[in-house]
């Protein structure tokens, strides 16, 4: 099964390998990669950058300090 990305899509985030969300803005698909990830804080979460190939694994910190 092959799955179809959105025309215009620049980031991918990943949950253990597999392709979870896509977004356009690097700001939006990091924040949206952090919140994957404190809901699944055991899991490892990735944000690939699709015209680079850069990947980027992501931490959650809890709080604010």
């Amino acid at each position: 099964m092959r799955i179809k990305i959105p025309q215009g899509t620049q980031y991918q985030i990943s949950k253990d390998g597999s392709p979870r969300r896509y977004c356009d803005r690097k700001d939006i698909a990091l924040q949206t990669a952090r919140f994957l990830k404190s809901q699944n804080p055991t899991s490892t979460v990735t944000l690939k950058d699709l015209q680079t190939g850069e990947e980027t694994i992501v931490a959650f910190k809890a709080g604010g300090d």
